[in-house]
């Protein structure tokens, strides 16, 4: 009884591990990643949603960063959108979506989207840079 025990799991966690390795990655769509940087003195905070998910509130501080990844849904449309507050200021904006992904991001071979948030407004990047696109000013 005891062989048979172990036999039985050892047999589930040959099976389980590649579920459990992949949890992360995604096998059959990009893998996306989103970054968030305040380039604005003293603290930002954020809040991220999506249509089935709360990242929860976030605080930045100045040159941090806060990102989170997500899987392409094949025929599905994605969105991420976030809620800004900075000293007595506040904007929403939408952070991820098909009209972004195909404006900013049809032409690169790379899955990341850098958010810039600076005293003037919001800009959005493909690489780490400081630069990127003006998209939006603060309320």
């Amino acid at each position: 009884m005891r062989s048979s025990t172990i036999h039985n799991l050892l047999i589930f966690v040959v099976l389980t591990y590649p579920i459990a390795s992949t949890a992360f990655s995604c096998p059959f769509t990009a893998k996306w990643n989103v970054s968030i940087i305040s380039v604005v003195p003293n603290d930002l905070v954020v809040q991220i949603k999506s249509g089935d998910d709360d990242l929860g509130n976030h605080t930045i501080p100045f040159v941090g960063k806060y990102s989170w990844s997500f899987c392409d849904m094949l025929g599905d449309h994605i969105l991420f959108y976030g809620y800004f507050w900075w000293g007595s200021k506040f904007q929403s904006l939408y952070l991820f979506n098909e009209a972004i992904s195909n404006k900013f991001f049809s032409d690169v071979d790379i899955e990341h989207c850098y958010w810039f948030v600076k005293p003037e407004g919001f800009y959005v990047n493909n690489i780490p840079s400081g630069g990127g696109k003006f998209i939006k000013g603060w309320d």
